[in-house]
C-alpha cells in the first residue's frame, strides 16, 4: 500500500476523490463500495463537485454499501444507508437501480451474506472500495480478532464501536451487532483506499501500519495489500515512525 500524507482534511479528501476519478474514466460501469460515516463526507463532496463540471461521469457506476446496523431502521438518519443516502447517492444523482445495500429487515442475515458475496462475485469483484478506521482498528464493522479472510459476515460490536457510534443518532440508540463486508474483500479489491484523519486516529494508524500484520488490528491488514492507498491527513498521520 502507498501511504499519501496532506497537510489538511480539505487537501486529503481532493487526493482521495481524484484516485476514485481516474479510475472511473478508465472504468466507468466500476463496481464501487463506499463506507458512510464523516470521514469520507469531503470525497463525496469532491465527487460532487466533479460530476456538476462533467470530470467524470458516475451513472455506469455501481455502488455498494460497506456495512450496516443491526436492528435499526434502515430510515433512520442513524442508519449507514441513509448517512451515504444524504451525504452521497442524493448529491451524485445517483439512481436507486445502481446501488446495493445490506438488507437488514430480513430474517436471513446469513443469506444476506451470501447474497452480497454473490453479487460481488459475479461482477468479477470489487473496483474501488472506499474505508475508514475506527479508534480500535476496525475497518468497516470488522472488528478485533476478525479474519483477515473473511467476506460479508454478521459481526458482534465492540464497546467502543457502541459508544462511538452514538454520535450518528439523534438520541441514545442501543447498538449490538453489525453486517459488513468482509477484509478480504479490502485484500481483493482492485483499487483499496483506506482514509483516516485526525488526531484521534493518530494512535492507532501508528499501531497498524508497522508492517506487521495482526488480526486483533484489523486496520494491519493493510500490510497484506501490495497495491492500494493509506490516505492520511498530517493530524492522523503524526505519530508515524519516521
Amino acid at each position: 500500500m502507498i501511504i499519501q500524507i496532506h497537510p489538511d482534511y480539505s487537501t486529503l479528501s481532493k487526493a482521495t476523490a481524484n484516485l476514485i476519478i481516474d479510475y472511473i474514466r478508465k472504468k466507468p460501469n466500476s463496481l464501487v463500495c463506499l463506507a458512510s460515516g464523516h470521514t469520507p463526507i469531503g470525497v463525496f463532496e469532491e465527487l460532487k463537485n466533479a460530476v456538476h463540471a462533467k470530470e467524470v461521469d458516475l451513472s455506469k457506476c455501481r455502488f455498494l454499501s460497506l456495512d450496516e446496523w443491526i436492528g435499526i431502521d434502515p430510515q433512520d438518519s442513524g442508519s449507514c444507508l441513509s448517512m451515504l443516502q444524504k451525504d452521497c447517492f442524493i448529491p451524485l444523482s445517483i439512481e436507486a437501480n445502481q446501488i446495493e445495500f445490506f438488507n437488514v429487515e430480513t430474517n436471513e442475515l446469513q443469506k444476506e451474506c451470501n447474497r452480497i458475496n454473490l453479487m460481488i462475485e459475479q461482477n468479477g469483484g470489487l473496483d474501488i472500495m472506499l474505508v475508514g478506521v475506527g479508534t480500535n482498528g476496525h475497518i468497516g464493522m470488522n472488528e478485533p480478532g476478525t479474519s483477515f479472510d473473511s467476506y460479508a459476515h454478521i459481526s458482534e460490536l465492540a464497546e467502543e464501536t457502541k459508544q462511538v457510534g452514538q454520535k450518528y443518532f439523534e438520541k441514545e440508540t442501543s447498538l449490538s451487532t453489525g453486517i459488513t463486508l468482509g477484509l478480504k474483500h479490502l485484500r481483493e479489491t482492485k483499487l483499496p483506499i483506506v482514509m483516516a484523519s485526525g488526531k484521534k486516529k493518530a494512535a492507532i494508524m501508528a499501531k497498524g501500519l508497522k508492517k506487521i500484520a495482526n488480526e486483533e488490528i484489523p486496520l494491519s491488514v493493510v500490510n497484506l495489500i501490495s497495491e492500494g492507498y493509506v490516505m492520511l491527513d498530517q493530524d492522523a498521520a503524526s505519530l508515524l515512525e519516521a
